[in-house]
């Protein structure tokens, strides 16, 4: 059968046309016959307030999700929009109580289409300056029986501001939990060329991924969920592969403001070992755990000519005393690549950090490994690029920490990285 192309059309759609031609596109890509092999086009400049749920290839015919047209790339917006002034109302001096519904827990706000975001108070007496937040539900959606239910119902969110919170701020977006994702899909995947932005947990996220791409794609201010509330612990990764993944290509993309890791595989400790994982040629900035999160083992990884900063910036350190609660803690947090939850002679493969950018980490490490020697003789980390002016160390290794004074030392013990080089200003 002929390899399809459906144009999608969320405005100008309409469900009675075909979507084989941009002139009658249909309105959402659910009702469109997907098949091996087919593409999946959104109009240029469309906002979709909902998670992608991809429809699966077979090997060798990929399903193609993507975008035609000119303007932006097609944006899916896991968040809902807070500008009505009536909802709000002063419940005390400059604290606004919003008193619409929410359908799923609020995990983080937005301001002025992402200028800024709001910063998480744990309780309604500590929301005191403008931004501060606080929703009444905090942390329930986690706490309930799955980890995937959506608590709402009778919850509130409170906001600081001098006024009225839509005179003080352009627009409010209010970032809800969700489908725990907003783009999923498991086998035979292209995504490329669309945006996704304010997921209260994850952007990409699927379990025992295979042949999927995803290329020329921007993820922007992910995560945020609560995880633990009695520990004030929170999540949520750009892109996550669960339980194993094998030949995943992650290439070109933007990644900035995610609250935990740009990509990551994690899940499936020594069941279902990630193999042939690609993460080449994309921007990192403000990842408040790491870049790369190495979690768990794995094998014939890359992790090449990408370009890190700002490790640890962004909300993720917002309203902590640092170093921000984490699993880890009092451990630092914020790095470029975080290694960890190896068991001792469980690595099985290579791991290439090679040719990357790594700038500015000032409250952890451009590289941070917390696993045995014998599994750090897995990894090859060369020809990169350090530039760091603020801190005190820039890499950990062999149990021990290496200030960028140090970089010659680290070079000569480890012998790691032997044709890098370290900038300082």
């Amino acid at each position: 059968m002929p390899r399809q192309t459906y144009f999608i059309d969320p405005l100008a759609g309409d469900g009675a046309n075909d979507g084989i031609s941009e002139a009658r596109p249909r309105r959402h890509h659910s009702a469109c016959a997907v098949r091996p092999g087919d593409t999946v086009l959104f109009k240029r400049g469309s906002v979709m307030r909902e998670a992608l749920i991809a429809c699966e290839g077979t090997p060798g015919e990929p399903v193609t999700y993507g975008a035609y047209g000119v303007g932006e790339d097609p944006l899916f917006l896991g968040s809902m929009a807070l500008d009505e002034a009536t909802r709000w109302v002063e419940d005390r001096p400059n604290v606004w109580r919003y008193t619409g519904e929410f359908p799923s827990e609020i995990c983080n706000l937005v301001f002025n289409d992402g200028a800024s975001c709001g910063t998480l108070r744990w309780s309604l007496a500590e929301v005191r300056e403008p931004g501060d937040w606080y929703y009444s539900g905090i942390g329930d959606t986690c706490a309930a029986e799955g980890n995937d239910s959506h608590v709402s119902g009778g919850k509130t969110l409170y906001l600081c501001a001098s006024a009225n919170p839509t005179v003080v701020h352009a627009s409010i977006e209010g970032v809800l939990w969700g489908l725990r994702r907003l783009v999923t899909g498991q086998r035979h995947l292209v995504f490329e060329h669309l945006a996704f932005r304010n997921s209260g947990v994850h952007g990409y996220q699927a379990c025992a991924v295979t042949d999927v791409t995803i290329r020329f794609c921007d993820f922007r201010r992910i995560g945020g969920a609560v995880w633990n509330r009695e520990r004030r612990i929170r999540f949520g990764n750009a892109i996550e592969m669960w339980d194993g993944a094998t030949d995943i290509t992650v290439e070109d993309c933007t990644f900035d403001d995610i609250y935990d890791s740009g990509v990551t595989h994690q899940g499936g400790e020594t069941r279902n070992i990630p193999r042939r994982l690609r993460f080449v040629r994309n921007t990192f900035s403000r990842c408040g755990m790491g870049a790369y999160e190495c979690r768990e083992p794995s094998s014939d990884v890359s992790f090449e000519y990408n370009t890190c900063l700002n490790a640890g910036g962004g909300f993720s350190h917002q309203g902590e005393i640092l170093p921000r609660q984490s699993e880890i803690h009092p451990e630092p947090m914020g790095h470029h690549i975080f290694i960890w939850r190896i068991d001792p002679g469980t690595q099985v493969g290579a791991v290439h950090i090679r040719h990357n950018t790594f700038s500015e980490a000032p409250h952890g490490s451009a590289i941070f490994s917390i696993i045995d020697p014998k599994d750090e003789r897995w990894f090859v980390i060369d020809h990169n690029r350090y530039q760091q002016t603020v801190g005190t160390s820039l890499i950990r290794w062999g149990g021990r920490d290496y200030a960028p004074a140090e970089f010659q030392r680290y070079q000569t013990e480890t012998g790691q990285d032997r044709h890098s080089t370290l900038v300082q200003a």
